[in-house]
């Protein structure tokens, strides 16, 4: 890893984010990582300038392996990863479902469609990626 930023996404899906001078003028690749989101890499190493911009919403193959969903037109992570191992799967389901029984409200990991309850949608979410064994995939 050269660097790493951390920061909230705001509405429009956009960030920004800050480096040192010494990222100018070398490619990275650029990985995105979220509380429930499965790990998502850029599809191949982008050149950093003094303003550089890379939009991963355009097309599932502005990331590595694809490895997208199309959502009301853009292309969207993979919500799911709960316990962030890297594959949605059984573990996610026992974390997800405890929050599901109880209807939790809030910013929880649990809310897979981030409308801050956490119920059967977000389980329905989350079984649909555990079957298509949604997982990250790195370069």
């Amino acid at each position: 890893m050269a660097e790493s930023f951390q920061g909230i996404v705001n509405t429009t899906g956009n960030i920004a984010c800050s480096f040192s001078g010494a990222t100018i003028g070398n490619s990275y690749y650029i990985v995105i990582k979220h509380r429930n989101a499965v790990e998502t890499w850029s599809a191949s190493p982008v050149a950093i300038t003094t303003i550089t911009s890379y939009d991963f919403s355009t097309a599932a193959n502005k990331a590595f392996g694809n490895n997208q969903k199309l959502m009301d037109g853009l292309f969207a992570l993979y919500s799911g990863d709960v316990n962030q191992d890297g594959v949605c799967d059984v573990t996610d389901f026992n974390l997800t479902s405890a929050d599901v029984r109880i209807i939790s409200l809030g910013y929880k990991k649990t809310d897979l469609n981030g409308d801050g309850v956490v119920d059967v949608s977000d389980f329905n979410i989350l079984a649909a990626n555990v079957r298509a064994i949604v997982s990250k995939l790195r370069p």
